[in-house]
C-alpha cells in the first residue's frame, strides 16, 4: 500500500470516527446533569468508578474532535478504544444476553448489541496501530515523529534472511 493510500484511509478512519463519537460525548456532557449524570449512572448500574464514567464522556466529546483535526492521535484512539470495549463488552453485551428469545440465535442477537461499539472499537484499535497519517496536526507539528521514535523498527530483508 502506498503512503498516500495509507494517508488518505488514515484520514478517512479519523473523520468517520470523530463524526460519530461528537454526538455521543456531547449528549454525555450537555444532556440533564452533564457527565455527572453518566458517571453516576455507569457507577451505579454498571460498577464502573465514576471518574472513568466523567472520562468517557469527555473523551468521546473532546477526543473525537482531537482526532478530526489529528492531534494526539494514537492517545485519542487508544482511550476511545478502551472506552468502546467498555461499552461492547461490560455494558451491552450482558444486557442483550439477558432475556434473548428462545427462537433466537444467541451469537446473533449479542452481535447485534455490539455492532456500533465493536465498529467504533476496531476503527479506533486501527488509528493506535496505523497512526494518523500526513494529513494531520500530529504530522505537521512533528508530534507523530517523536512518537514513531518509541515504536519498534521494520527490520531490513537482508537482517531478517542472515
Amino acid at each position: 500500500m502506498s503512503k498516500v493510500t495509507s494517508d488518505v484511509a488514515a484520514l478517512l478512519l479519523r473523520l468517520a470516527a470523530g463524526a460519530i463519537f461528537i454526538p455521543h460525548g456531547w449528549s454525555k456532557i450537555a444532556g440533564e446533569g452533564g457527565s455527572a449524570a453518566f458517571a453516576a449512572d455507569v457507577a451505579a448500574n454498571y460498577g464502573i468508578p465514576a471518574f472513568l464514567g466523567h472520562l468517557a464522556a469527555w473523551t468521546e466529546l473532546v477526543g473525537a474532535i482531537l482526532l478530526i483535526v489529528g492531534l494526539l492521535t494514537r492517545l485519542d484512539a487508544l482511550l476511545l478504544a478502551g472506552t468502546m470495549f467498555v461499552a461492547a463488552f461490560i455494558v451491552q453485551l450482558p444486557e442483550a444476553l439477558y432475556e434473548v428469545p428462545a427462537d433466537a440465535i444467541k451469537a446473533f442477537v449479542a452481535l447485534r448489541a455490539i455492532e456500533l461499539p465493536l465498529a467504533m472499537f476496531g476503527i479506533c484499535l486501527s488509528l493506535v496501530l496505523i497512526g494518523p497519517g500526513r494529513a494531520s496536526l500530529d504530522h505537521l507539528l512533528g508530534i507523530e515523529d517523536r512518537v514513531c521514535r518509541w515504536l519498534p523498527k521494520k527490520k531490513a530483508a537482508t537482517e531478517v534472511a542472515a
